[in-house]
This record gives structure tokens, sequence and C-alpha cells, in this order.
């Protein structure tokens, strides 16, 4: 089960501060768009949209790559 859409982890990923390492491409590409997305716009709005689009994919994806989320969220 994922943490509630307003948790600091969808923060924490979303800026970098917690590492997603993975084997998985989707997920790496996602990673990555979301750490260019903040290079080119570090405001807080953009910030707060980044998190919720993690959380969001994470959502999404949640049955496909529950074993890789659940070694990302730990």
């Amino acid at each position: 089960m994922l943490p509630a859409a307003n948790s600091p982890v969808w923060m924490q990923i979303a800026t970098g501060k917690r590492p997603v390492r993975t084997e998985k491409l989707a997920i790496n590409l996602f990673a990555k768009n979301m750490a260019m997305s903040l290079a080119r716009d570090s405001s807080p709005a953009n910030v707060q949209q980044l998190a919720a689009r993690t959380y969001e994919f994470f959502l999404k994806y949640e049955k496909i790559f529950a074993s890789e989320f659940d070694k990302i969220l730990a």
C-alpha cells in the first residue's frame, strides 16, 4: 500500500532526496524526467507539482512495479 498523497515521501522522491535505484527502465526514465524538470524550475509550485506527479505515477503502476516500489519506499 502506498503512502498518502500528502506524505513527505513524494516530495523526497521528486526532489532526489530519496534516491530511486532500480533496474526498471520506466521508473528510471520517470525519475530522470523529474530531475530534469526540477533543474529547469525549482520553484515551490513546481516541486509540489512534481510530488503530485510522482504519487500519480506510483499509484498508476503500483501493481506492475509493486516489488520495486516497496524497495524505493522502504
